[in-house]
C-alpha cells in the first residue's frame, strides 16, 4: 500500500525541465556592447547625414536686364528678399576691358554688404543676405573715364525648400541612437548553459532568427536555423535536439531538449 503512495518532492519537481543525470543546464544573461555600439553608431551617422541635407534650394523665378553703363556712372538693380532666399546673377561684360565693378548695398543703411570688386568677360556672382530687407545691386563704370560697357545679366532667386527623406533619415537615426543607449544600460543577452561533465555548450539568440553556439568557449561557425539535433555527452551518448518556434510574444523561442526531455528555453 505506501508503494503505491507517491513522494510529494517528485511530485513538485517540474518533471519536463529536469534534465537527465550528468547534464546541468544554466542559464545567464551578458551584456552585447560591441552590437549595440555599432548600432548607436549607425544612428548617428544616418543623423548627421539627414541633418546636413534637410535643406535644399529650389530655383524661384529669374529676370533677364540689358543696359549700358556710361562712363563715371554706375546702374542698380534692386532685391528685396524673402525668408532665407538668395540671389544668383550670371553675366557678361562689353567695352574696353571688358570689366565692371559690382557691389551690393543695404538700402536702409546706405552700407556696402558685398564688394565683388571687378568682374571681366562673363561672370557669375551669389549673394546670401545677412538678414531681410532691399538691397541694392550696383554696377559701377566709376573707374573708366571715356569707354561705355554693356552689360546683360540674368538674376535667378532661389528659395528654401525642405528634403523630406533626409528629415526622415534625421529622425530615424536619432530613434536607434537612443534605443541603442537604452539598451546598453539596460539590455542583456540571455544564454543557456548545458554541462555534460566534459564539455561545455554555450547558445545565445542571434540575428534574423538564428542560434549561436559555442563549445567550450570556441565559437561555432554555423549557425543554428529552425531545428538541429546533437549528439552530447563523454561517450555521445546523450541526443541534444533544438527547434525553434514561434511564441505568443511574436518572438522565436528555442527549445532544448536532451533524450526528449525538455530542458530549457530561450530567450
Amino acid at each position: 500500500m505506501s508503494d503505491e503512495i507517491p513522494s510529494l518532492k517528485k511530485v513538485a519537481e517540474p518533471r519536463s525541465l529536469k534534465p537527465p543525470s550528468g547534464i546541468r543546464v544554466s542559464k545567464r544573461r551578458v551584456r552585447t556592447w560591441g552590437v549595440l555600439l555599432a548600432w548607436f553608431m549607425i544612428g548617428l551617422v544616418l543623423f548627421g547625414v539627414g541633418m546636413a541635407y534637410w535643406k535644399d534650394y529650389s530655383p524661384g523665378p529669374s529676370k533677364s536686364y540689358y543696359f549700358t553703363v556710361l562712363p563715371k556712372d554706375m546702374r542698380e538693380l534692386q532685391w528685396e528678399t524673402s525668408g532665407e532666399s538668395y540671389l544668383v546673377i550670371n553675366g557678361t561684360v562689353q567695352g574696353g576691358n571688358n570689366d565692371i565693378r559690382v557691389f551690393v548695398v543695404d538700402a536702409g543703411t546706405g552700407q556696402t554688404v558685398k564688394d565683388y570688386g571687378r568682374l571681366i568677360g562673363q561672370f557669375s556672382i551669389e549673394f546670401k543676405p545677412p538678414r531681410e530687407g532691399k538691397y541694392i545691386i550696383k554696377f559701377d563704370n566709376s573707374f573708366s573715364t571715356l569707354i561705355s560697357k554693356k552689360v546683360a545679366v540674368v538674376a535667378q532667386v532661389y528659395t528654401p525648400d525642405v528634403n523630406w527623406w533626409a528629415l526622415e533619415m534625421a529622425f530615424v537615426g536619432i530613434i536607434i541612437a537612443v534605443l541603442m543607449i537604452v539598451l546598453m544600460i539596460i539590455g542583456n543577452a540571455p544564454i543557456l548553459t548545458i554541462d555534460d561533465g566534459e564539455a561545455v555548450y554555450e547558445f545565445q539568440p542571434w540575428y534574423w532568427g538564428k542560434l549561436k553556439i559555442r563549445v567550450n568557449g570556441i565559437e561555432v561557425p554555423e549557425r543554428v536555423d529552425k531545428h538541429a539535433a546533437f549528439k552530447i555527452g563523454p561517450n555521445d551518448e546523450h541526443t541534444l535536439e533544438i527547434e525553434r518556434k514561434f511564441s505568443w510574444t511574436w518572438t522565436w523561442q528555442w527549445i532544448f531538449k536532451v533524450d526528449g526531455r525538455e530542458v530549457g528555453r530561450l530567450p
